[in-house]
């Protein structure tokens, strides 16, 4: 710019010819303004196409997520019930409303009601109405649609929509759709969808009151028999109104940016439209993709106007191209200005002025985005500053806290009321989250009780905290706050009952060791207890038998093996237990038996649950002279373990919904960063982001494998361990020699027998222990693996040996707890792999144990029931 003034200085003595040569050069510097111009608004707007049309791509992916999360979700609550159902013994309403409780606080958008059916012939009619009768359904009145096929009835139902229509006594095969649903789910054995339709307790409204609806089922299968069969008890369904289902699920994923068309099959073999999701804009581009949705395919078309997508406006290459004028009027100005005063130069003032507050102004609406996002997350976040003071509470962390905000670290203990997690002694300042944060921690789950006036109960909340870098102004910190209320108060309760289970064994084993000198006076009191109790002689010849054993004991019974097949007594997985592995039976022979569980079929049909234990009677040198023994009826106890089961399964698969929508908005708002290479620092913020998301779907992914593990119903069958073992290396060795990073292992596989187990809960175990072997191996080294096995006929005992970085003294035991990490730093993890082995091998009746591998490393060594010969011509639910 100094050599223009020069020019124009040195031409301003001649009025003339400076006035020319004045103009020339302002006209000049326009035109090339105005071109540059041009040129720029021209690539900017293909740029902000591609932009439009890669948002509308990341919508639709968004889109189709969140359909396949919350229909994935929907289908595992029924799944889960269904299985809940199936274990209970004697199915009533009142346990069928308790077992359905859960799923009400569960927000199940769309859902109207979840039944339980039963199917029934034509003449089984009146006999299956007086069974639910008396089950607890006084108003049952089955209504059959038409004669001579298998109908199936609605004898349990819930509303879930606030509602007062039960659909109870309903026929399910009156709908076709309904129809094929069931029969596919009982054929495949798994959840299904039906086609779209109108609900029969939607036919009744007006048209314009209507919504296309689907009914989602899930068979319902009984313990497995003494054949090895699961009977076929019914199914668990759920009606699902598409309209409803459509604009709670999508409207967190489409924001109100795009309009959404769900369509899906018809039971006439077309393709209707189930329900929309419109914004205010108007469309101008279109994207389809299916969703797999149980065995239904789902149809999503997206539209959207990418005038309103973020970062795909039209003002962007707008603003800039009128920047660039802007700019090329200014520099022709200042050309003018130079030789004609300074007036013009206020102007150029008040224009540089005002796209400072354009700048200030997009700046703001980006801030905006980020805070409307973390306004949405469920949980609570907090961001401080280096000096303490709150940059951000969400709405959520405000609730939570119930007080307002205050600054300074040594203010908040006495502010918010936080004390430590047994609620009497206040948490120290130095030792809180987001202090720690603010040097430089990165704490996890740290418990700590919230009482102020808001909360004079006091919350329970698990807080975990990272530091920030906020690069102007120094170190400042994150945390993110959970209300673990109800799981603590669970886990207490659940902590009172064991320990009063131990005291009530403690009690027992105190009268057993003193039967001999106080046997008259124990009689009387053994008589009071409802504990079974017996006691044998050494040949089995029962000696006394309490009041609650006589009433299960045949009076012909004589001898301890008289007695036990009349009980028809089997172990928790169907399997027969022989009179000879029965805890009095092993007593007799000089074993202690600890919590044996087995289950028995009572004359009357009823079935129960029992803990079994027992003890040898020795004489003065040592010799068995008999043996007592007592169990404990455990059937509700197992019951509420179910449900239980069901229950948390439920809530763990219910935090991958938050989790998916933190991960899906945390990648929108890096995305609409990405464009402005000043955001790097912001980028890589929300990259820390995104990989503590992955890092907490991983653990949700390894707890659901965990109550898997101990819930799953067993499919026990003869398995080639050979050959299973083969596939699990061969897997192994082949991600290993993909991936540069890996070296292949080497693996030696002996000679397998045959086991009895179930192959898929198998292969886990197996993959875990290969897996582990390969991870835990020093770097640089390729792993060295012996698998090999030993059979004495009825079981066979597998060792998995490595020559990795083994296992520290005294931890060899406690590897096999959940969450126990003997290796944390260094190997990435969430310590229930080995649990879930653990919980699996003692399913299926074997041991797991660790020891030190002689030359190095670790030998994990499990046992498991051989398969017989004469097993291998059965079918699989024969053996």
């Amino acid at each position: 710019m100094r050599p223009v003034h020069d020019l124009l200085v040195k031409v301003r003595p001649r009025n003339g010819l400076w006035r020319s040569r004045t103009g020339v050069i302002t006209a000049v510097v326009a035109v090339i303004g105005a071109l540059a111009s041009v040129t720029l608004w021209a690539f900017l707007e293909a740029t902000r196409e591609r932009a439009a049309a890669i948002e509308v791509d990341r919508r639709t992916t968004l889109v189709a997520d969140a359909v396949t999360a919350a229909t994935g979700r929907y289908l595992d609550t029924i799944t889960t019930l269904a299985a809940s159902v199936g274990a209970t013994d004697t199915l009533t309403t009142t346990r069928f409303s308790r077992m359905v409780e859960p799923l009400n606080y569960q927000r199940l958008a769309g859902a109207t009601s979840i039944g339980f059916l039963v199917p029934a012939a034509d003449e089984e009619i009146p006999a299956v109405q007086a069974l639910w009768r008396s089950r607890g359904a006084a108003d049952l009145t089955l209504a059959p649609v038409g004669t001579g096929h298998e109908h199936a009835f609605v004898v349990l139902s819930v509303p879930l929509d606030g509602s007062t229509q039960s659909g109870l006594g309903l026929d399910g095969t009156g709908s076709p759709a309904a129809a094929a649903a069931l029969n596919e789910a009982r054929r495949a054995g798994t959840a299904t969808v039906s086609d779209a339709y109108h609900l029969l307790r939607d036919r009744q409204l007006p048209p314009e009151q209507r919504q296309l609806s689907f009914v989602l089922t899930a068979p319902v299968h009984g313990p497995v028999a003494a054949d090895g069969r699961r009977p076929f008890l019914g199914w668990v369904l759920m009606g699902l109104r598409g309209q409803d289902f459509v604009t709670t699920a999508l409207a967190g994923a489409g924001q109100g940016l795009v309009d959404v068309v769900l369509s899906a099959p018809a039971a006439d073999g077309t393709r209707q439209t189930v329900a929309t999701l419109r914004s205010s804009g108007e469309p101008d581009v279109t994207r389809r993709t299916e969703v797999r949705v149980g065995n239904r395919v789902w149809r999503l078309d997206v539209q959207a106007d990418t005038d309103r997508l973020p970062g795909a406006g039209p003002l962007v290459p707008a603003a800039v191209g009128g920047g660039v004028m802007v700019l090329t009027a200014l520099l022709t100005m200042l050309v003018w200005v130079l030789a004609t005063r300074g007036a013009r130069a206020r102007a150029l003032l008040d224009a540089g002025t005002e796209e400072l507050r354009r700048t200030e102004a997009l700046a703001r609406e980006q801030a905006d985005l980020l805070t409307a996002v973390v306004n949405t997350i469920g949980e609570g976040v907090g961001v401080v500053g280096p000096d303490g003071g709150f940059l951000l509470h969400n709405p959520a962390a405000r609730e939570l806290l119930g007080v307002p905000d205050i600054d300074g670290a040594e203010n908040w203990q006495a502010q918010y009321g936080i004390y430590r997690e047994d609620g009497s002694e206040p948490f120290p300042t130095d030792e809180l989250p987001l202090v720690r944060a603010l040097r430089g921690e990165s704490v996890d789950q740290v418990r700590m009780v919230i009482r102020n006036q808001a909360r004079p109960a006091g919350t329970m909340v698990s807080v975990s905290a990272r530091p920030l870098d906020l690069h102007t102004t120094g170190t400042g910190a994150v945390a993110v706050f959970r209300d673990i209320t109800d799981r603590a108060r669970a886990g207490a309760e659940a902590a009172a009952a064991a320990a009063e289970v131990r005291h009530e064994l403690a009690q027992r084993q105190a009268a057993e060791a003193d039967l001999e000198a106080q046997k008259d006076y124990l009689t009387q009191i053994l008589d009071t207890l409802d504990v079974t109790v017996i006691t044998c002689a050494a040949d089995g010849t029962i000696v006394h038998a309490n009041r609650v054993a006589r009433t299960a004991l045949s009076p012909e019974a004589r001898t301890v093996a008289d007695a036990v097949p009349a009980l028809a007594m089997c172990r928790p997985d169907g399997s027969e237990l022989p009179y000879d592995q029965t805890p009095l039976a092993r007593a007799l022979r000089g074993e202690e038996v600890d919590r044996e569980e087995a289950v028995l079929t009572l004359p009357d049909g009823d079935r129960r649950h029992i803990l079994m234990h027992a003890r040898p009677l020795l004489d003065a040198s040592g010799r068995v002279t008999g043996a007592v023994g007592s169990s404990y009826n455990v059937t509700e106890l197992r019951e509420r373990e179910a449900e239980l089961a069901a229950f948390a399964g439920v809530v763990a698969h219910d935090l991958r919904s938050p989790l998916t929508t933190v991960r899906g908005f945390t990648e929108l708002v890096r995305n609409a960063l990405a464009a402005d290479l000043s955001n790097a620092d912001h980028i890589a913020d929300l990259d820390r982001v995104l990989d503590s998301t992955a890092r907490m779907a991983e653990l949700i992914s390894d707890l659901l494998e965990y109550t898997a593990a101990g819930d799953k119903p067993l499919a026990v069958e003869r398995v080639d361990l050979q050959g299973l073992v083969a596939d699990v290396v061969d897997a192994r060795t082949t991600a290993a020699s993909v991936d540069p990073d890996l070296l292949v292992p080497q693996v030696y596989v002996a000679p397998l027998p045959p086991v009895r187990a179930d192959p898929a809960l198998l292969r886990q175990v197996l993959d875990n222990l290969v897996g582990n072997a390969v991870k835990y191996t020093p770097p640089g080294r390729p792993a060295r693996i012996d698998v090999t096995a030993l059979s004495d006929g009825s079981t066979v005992t597998v060792e998995v040996a490595d020559r990795g970085i083994g296992i520290p003294a005294g931890e060899h035991h406690a590897i096999f707890g959940s969450f126990h990490r003997a290796h944390a730093d260094g190997y990435a993890g969430t310590g229930l792999g080995l649990a879930i082995c653990a919980r699996i091998v003692e399913r299926h009746g074997g041991t797991i144990s660790a020891h030190d591998n002689p030359g190095g490393g670790t030998v994990v060594r499990l046992t498991l029931p051989a398969a017989l010969p004469d097993q291998a011509g059965l079918p699989a639910l024969a053996r």
